[in-house]
């Protein structure tokens, strides 16, 4: 049974429960049929049956140690290209993530998240936006020179960030 999660429930749990739309829009409902298991989305002619909300909401995020580290390890084996490149830091794009979490052990700097865990607001809104203005990356490049000593500083948003595009692919 998938559990619910921000109002909505997670595109695997979804996908573990049985087949299901594959282009949900925010805010559309999907329904568990009682006699066949499988999800669809819901139409004025279905007979009552539970409702779930899907809220679309990425899956991963890039957070503050990733400044001025960019190792770019998660960039190398992300199977659909959704990192997006600043000049000292990378974000993942709300849309194209589909949490695999293939990325999140590759980030020798644990910079990579998943949404599930709490006080991420802020690091979602900024791959949200940053997303869309920096250009997309699926080579790794080198990381800074000086990567190992960023490494773990604290407030490295307030003292480090650049909202400079990089250079992307």
């Amino acid at each position: 049974m998938p559990r619910e999660r921000s109002g909505g429930i997670l595109r695997r749990d979804l996908a573990r429960a049985g087949s299901f739309p594959a282009k949900l829009r925010s805010g559309a409902a999907v329904c568990a049929s009682p006699l066949s298991g499988k999800w669809q989305t819901a139409t004025s002619t279905l007979v009552p049956l539970t409702v779930v909300f899907w809220s679309l909401q990425m899956t991963y995020v890039v957070t503050d140690n990733c400044i001025r580290c960019k190792y770019m390890d998660c960039v190398e084996v992300c199977p659909v290209d959704c990192f997006y490149e600043g000049e000292n830091m990378l974000v993942i794009h709300p849309d194209e993530c589909i949490d695999c979490g293939v990325c999140e052990p590759e980030c020798p700097a644990e910079a990579i998240k998943p949404d599930t865990e709490p006080g991420l607001d802020q690091w979602l809104q900024l791959n949200a936006e940053y997303s869309e203005k920096w250009p997309n990356i699926s080579t790794k490049g080198d990381a800074p020179a000086d990567a190992k000593d960023m490494d773990g500083v604290p407030d490295k948003f307030a003292k480090f960030f650049s909202p400079e595009p990089g250079e992307g692919d």
